[in-house]
Formats: C-alpha cells, structure tokens, sequence
C-alpha cells in the first residue's frame, strides 16, 4: 500500500474508534500510531509448532463457540476491530485464507487466521514456504476477553484443521515483547527457530529474517 493510502486509512480508523470509544478513550492510541509514522524499528521471535505430535487439551476460562470465517460474517468483525481490518478480512477470504471465529454467548470475541501462501503486501514479510508449513497470521482479541484462553483454543483448532489436511508444521512471527503471545505458543508446545527485524523509515521499509532448524 502507498504511503498516502495507508495515512488516509489510518485518518478512517482513527474517525472510528474517535466514535465507538469516545475522545478520550482513543485520543491516547491514536497518538500513538502518530508517533510511530515516521520511523519503527521492531524485533520478532519466528516460532514453529509440528503438526506431526499429538496435539494438548487445554479449555478457555469461558465457554466460547469456535467455527470457521465465513463472508458473513465481516460484520461481526466491524462490532470488534477497526474498518482496515474488516477490509483486509475479505481480502483474505479472496485468497482462499483460513479463518476462525470464536464466540462468547453469541457474541464476537477474537478471530485468528492462517495461509499457505504468504502474500507479502497483505502480511508485511517476504516469506517464500515451504510445502507442508502453514503460516499463522492476524490474530485479535477483544480487550474485554484477553487471558481467558481466547487465542489458545483459536491457536488449537488451526493446528488441527491443517493438520487434517496433511500439513507437517506452523509457523508464526511474535514481536519479541509480546510475552503473553509467545507463552501461549510455549503452552502448545511452539519453539523458537529464527527471528525478522522490520525497519520503517517514512514510506520505506525492510524486512530481514533467518529461519533454521525447520523440519
């Protein structure tokens, strides 16, 4: 996306939660987002999970409803995530992208997504696959719902699905100070086999990553 597009997204997303959360609620946020545009320098643990092992048993602290994306339901991301996202959801879903959508008492409470081929304008990285190696990408949580097992029991039903469908592996990329995320991966059994730096200077941007130990 051109630097222009993406700003004139942002000025769309920023509008949003300005109305959903009030001024004060997304005033904080926004300056945030500002103040990384000119430059982001971040750093990410690649972790990979074999889908060759048996798979753990672990329950969220709530129940939750877990099932597969479906086109109709881009308006239950609206009520928990920015337009972008909603946007960038049917984009996936156009690429053929597995989602999944998990529910508390009808309601929308996180989502988590994986491909088999990264496209590297929609994901940000330039990651050639392997075949049999499943990328796990966008993942959110609504902030009401956070530590209650949301993105383990999304995490689980990804590994099982691709691993019904014959995949060998996953894998995901964890900003390295995203500690709860990469315990999470701990939990099912996720280890660390590389590492990615991101660097954003104005429109620019570069990406570097080493993988190893891959099976």
């Amino acid at each position: 996306m051109r630097w222009a597009g993406r700003l004139a997204e942002l000025i769309e997303d920023w509008n949003y939660l300005i109305q959903r959360d009030g001024l004060g609620v997304a005033l904080p946020v926004i300056g945030q987002e500002i103040a990384t545009l000119p430059y982001r320098h971040l750093q990410f643990v690649v972790v990979a999970r074999s889908l060759l092992e048996p798979l753990p048993e672990l329950q969220p602290k709530i129940a939750l409803e877990v099932r597969e994306f479906r086109s109709a339901d881009l308006s239950l991301v609206r009520q928990m995530n920015r337009p972008s996202e909603a946007r960038t959801f049917a984009q996936r879903l156009a690429r053929g992208h597995v989602g999944f959508l998990a529910l508390h008492e009808g309601q929308p409470v996180g989502y988590a997504w994986a491909c088999t081929q990264i496209d590297p304008a929609l994901e940000k990285v330039n990651l050639e696959l392997e075949p049999g190696v499943v990328f796990f990408t966008d993942a959110y949580t609504d902030p009401a719902y956070r530590k209650l097992g949301v993105q383990k029991v999304l995490k689980l039903a990804r590994l099982q699905r691709f691993r019904e469908l014959g995949y060998r592996q996953a894998l995901a990329i964890i900003e390295v100070g995203n500690h709860p995320s990469l315990a999470a991966w701990r939990r099912i059994g996720g280890q660390p086999v590389g590492w990615m730096t991101f660097l954003r200077v104005g429109p620019w941007r570069r990406t570097h990553y080493r993988i190893e130990n891959i099976e």
